[in-house]
């Protein structure tokens, strides 16, 4: 917004704007950039003011076009800002205005492959060119040259899209993210008999990371290890070949399932389901992101009891169409 920022610390709840959300960002829109800005790596220390940045940020976006928010709470957001310092420690940008956190941007760097998320402003200084130094310096961490990077848009954000598309992405492919609610009753879905699903151990790593760059593109081992040691893995062999695998993880009450993959529809299916139920029961809220033009694996998990949370746009800059048949995204950020 144009008006000026109050210089005392306030919680996430008080910052949160409430009614004439377009009128104020037509304000912000005509205000000026903000010219002592500035961007330096997320640290530790930082973990509360840039998850209840984020927290704010998604809230209110999601407010002002009637949706429910995707991230529950700030000791949710805190909770997935200490997750991306762990899995990417380098990744992470915060953008300061007179020592206010006021923006915040996250890239994952795999070799040929990047991808970025979240990117997040403080939507009392939205409209005055902090996302758009934010994209910058993410892409710019992404390294030079990289030939692909990507990124997931929610489809209904519009001043955002208007952002990547200016910034050289394109939308490759529409997402759906799915969610399935706690403690939902989930009935399995059948593999083929020829296949043994059961929980992945440590000597499943290599075939797993390897399995997964496959349909990634590139490999990011520092993923399955953390599935593997924090959350759940699930694989599946015939006889002994990894024919598909399903990871999971919970953050304080929401539980991320993806990536997957499957050599068939069926049995991308039936991980899934299978990983879900198993995620549900502990009384965590699932979410999961698919192709929208997976229709059979759309079907099989609205039948399953998963709804639709919101519609996405699969954004690339660079090299690359859609995800490959049969895959389950990591999540919006990872991919």
């Amino acid at each position: 917004m144009a008006a000026r920022r109050h210089r005392t610390r306030t919680s996430a709840w008080a910052r949160v704007p409430h009614a004439r959300a377009p009128a104020a960002r037509r304000r912000a829109a005509r205000a000026p950039p903000v010219t002592g800005l500035t961007l330096r790596a997320v640290e530790q220390r930082d973990v509360e003011r840039v998850g209840d940045l984020n927290f704010v940020a998604f809230y209110r976006v999601a407010l002002a076009h009637g949706l429910q928010p995707g991230i529950a709470s700030p000791a949710e957001s805190r909770g997935y800002i200490r997750h991306l310092l762990t899995i990417d420690p380098l990744g992470g940008t915060l953008a300061e205005d007179e020592g206010e956190v006021v923006g915040l941007a996250w890239v994952h760097p795999r070799g040929p492959v990047a991808t970025i998320g979240p990117i997040a402003v403080d939507p009392r200084v939205q409209g005055r060119g902090i996302g758009r130094r934010l994209l910058e310096r993410a892409v710019e961490l992404a390294g030079r040259g990289v030939p692909q990077v990507r990124l997931v848009h929610e489809s209904f954000n519009g001043q955002a899209l208007g952002l990547y598309l200016h910034a050289g992405f394109r939308v490759v492919a529409p997402l759906l993210d799915l969610e399935l609610p706690a403690g939902t009753a989930v009935a399995p879905a059948p593999a083929p008999r020829t296949v043994v699903v059961r929980p992945a151990v440590a000597d499943d790593r290599a075939r797993l990371v390897a399995r997964d760059a496959r349909v990634f593109g590139a490999p990011r081992p520092q993923n399955v290890d953390l599935y593997l040691g924090r959350g759940r893995a699930l694989v599946a062999e015939s006889p002994t070949a990894l024919v598909g695998y399903a990871l999971g993880i919970g953050f304080r009450g929401t539980g991320y399932l993806g990536s997957a993959s499957a050599d068939d529809p069926a049995l991308l299916l039936a991980l899934v389901v299978a990983l879900a139920a198993e995620l549900a029961s502990h009384g965590v809220t699932v979410r999961t992101l698919v192709p929208a033009t997976d229709r059979r694996l759309v079907e099989g998990l609205t039948a399953a009891g998963f709804r639709v949370f919101r519609a996405c746009h699969y954004m690339v800059r660079g090299g690359g169409t859609a995800p490959p048949a049969n895959y389950v995204l990591m999540n919006g950020d990872m991919m």
